[in-house]
C-alpha cells in the first residue's frame, strides 16, 4: 500500500517527522511515477498513522493524492485528489522510521508513506490561502505574507506544531528540509498546478537559516521593499557561523558564534532571544556573547518578543539597526530608512506583515 498524503495532512506529517527523533524524511525520487497505489486499506492506514496526523474531527477524511483519475479511491474516510501535472523528481518525501522497521499495517500489503516536498506544499498552502481570499476571510496582501512564512520554516531550523501551528510550541535546532534554490527549481520545472505563479513569487523572496517564527518576521522586515512593509537593508546572512579575527582569540569566551542576522561588511549583528534567555543563566550567556562581539568590533542588537509585538516597537528596533548600518552605508541610507518608517503606506503594509507573521505566543527558542 503506497500512500501519498496531500495538503494539510501532508503538512502535519511533515512537521511531525521533522521534530521526531523516530522519523526521517528522505527524497522519494520518482516514486510518484513508478509505484502503483495498491489496495487502500483505510482502517489499517488509520491505525498505522500517528495520532497527530489522523484528522481530529470524527468523520473528517484523510487527504490523499493519486496520479490518475482511474486510481482515485472512493473509500469512505478519504478525500482523493488527482494530481495530473507533470512533476519533477523528488516531488515527494518518504517518511521512514529511524529504526529501519516497516510501518505497522494490518493490511495484506506493506505500507509506504509519502508527504509532499516543500515546493509542492508551498503550492498547496497558496491554494488554501487563495480560497480564504475568495471567501473574504483574508486580503490578498495578508495571504501573501502568510504564504511567505512556510518556505522560511522549511528552509530554516524550526518546525511549527503539527496540530496547532498558530499557538502550539515549535521544535527548534532541526535540519532544514529544503533550500530556496531547490524550491525555485521545483516550481520552474513543475507544470499544470493551480497557484504555481504566486508560489514562485513567494519562493523568490526566501532565504535559508531562520531559527524561529520571530526571525522569519525580522528577516522580511529587513529585506522587503518599502511597498511591502520592509526597509530594504543591505543583504545579510542568517544563522551562519562566523570565525573571530586572530587578534581577538585571547579575548573572547566563545570559539565561534552564529548570529541570527549578520551584516559582515557593516560589522553589525541582530539576535532574537526567546523565552529561555529570561533566566539568570540565559542572561549571563547573552552578556558573554555581547562582550565577544564587541571585542571583535561587531555591534550586536538583541531583540525579544517585546521588540516585535507592536508596530511601534518594531519600527524603533529597525531604526536602531539602521543607525548601526549607517556607519558604512552613510547618512543618506539612514535618512532613507527613517523616511520609509514614517511613510503611511509603507507603515500600513508593515502592520499587515506584522499581523500575519507575528506568532500568537512567544517562541521558546532555547538559549545558546
Amino acid at each position: 500500500m503506497n500512500v501519498f498524503l496531500a495538503g494539510t495532512d501532508s503538512l502535519k506529517f511533515t512537521r511531525l517527522a521533522r521534530a521526531s527523533p523516530d522519523l526521517v524524511l528522505e527524497p522519494a525520487g520518482n516514486a510518484h511515477r513508478e509505484l502503483a497505489p495498491g489496495i487502500l486499506d483505510v482502517p489499517a492506514l488509520r491505525l498505522a498513522l500517528p495520532e497527530e496526523v489522523i484528522p481530529a474531527q470524527p468523520g473528517t477524511p484523510l487527504n490523499l493524492t493519486f496520479f490518475s483519475r482511474g486510481n482515485r479511491s472512493g473509500a469512505h474516510g478519504v478525500r482523493s485528489r488527482a494530481l495530473l501535472a507533470d512533476l519533477p523528481e523528488n516531488t515527494f518525501l518518504e517518511v521512514l522510521r529511524t529504526s529501519g522497521e516497516p510501518w505497522p499495517c494490518a493490511g495484506s500489503e506493506p505500507l509506504r508513506l509519502f508527504v509532499e516536498s516543500a515546493g509542492l506544499s508551498l503550492v498547496r498552502v497558496e491554494q488554501q490561502l487563495s480560497r480564504q481570499v475568495e471567501l473574504g476571510a483574508l486580503t490578498s496582501a495578508a495571504a501573501f505574507y502568510r504564504l511567505l512564512t512556510f518556505p522560511m520554516e522549511a528552509c530554516g531550523s524550526y518546525a511549527r506544531d503539527p496540530v496547532d501551528p498558530a499557538h502550539g510550541p515549535c521544535a527548534f535546532e532541526l535540519p532544514p528540509i529544503a533550500t530556496p534554490e531547490g524550491i525555485i527549481a521545483f516550481l520552474e520545472e513543475a507544470r499544470g498546478i493551480r497557484g504555481i505563479k504566486r508560489a514562485r513569487r513567494a519562493a523568490a523572496l526566501v532565504q535559508s537559516g531562520a531559527g524561529s517564527p520571530e526571525e522569519t518576521l525580522l528577516s522580511f522586515a529587513y529585506k522587503l521593499p518599502a511597498r511591502m512593509g520592509g526597509v530594504e537593508f543591505p543583504p545579510f546572512q542568517e544563522n551562519v557561523p562566523i570565525e573571530w579575527p586572530p587578534e581577538a582569540l585571547g579575548l573572547v569566551e566563545h570559539r565561534q558564534m552564529r548570529p541570527d542576522f549578520h551584516w559582515s561588511g557593516q560589522r553589525t549583528a541582530s539576535e532574537y532571544n526567546g523565552k529561555d534567555h529570561i533566566s539568570e543563566k540565559g542572561f549571563e550567556e547573552d552578556q558573554r556573547r555581547i562582550r565577544d562581539y564587541q571585542a571583535c568590533g561587531i555591534s550586536v542588537f538583541p531583540a525579544s518578543y517585546k521588540n516585535v509585538r507592536t508596530i511601534q516597537a518594531l519600527d524603533a528596533y529597525l531604526a536602531l539597526i539602521a543607525h548601526s548600518l549607517a556607519r558604512t552605508e552613510g547618512p543618506a541610507f539612514e535618512r532613507r530608512v527613517r523616511k520609509t518608517l514614517s511613510n503611511p503606506d509603507a507603515r500600513q503594509a508593515r502592520v499587515v506583515l506584522l499581523s500575519q507573521m507575528l506568532p500568537a505566543v512567544p517562541s521558546e527558542k532555547p538559549a545558546w
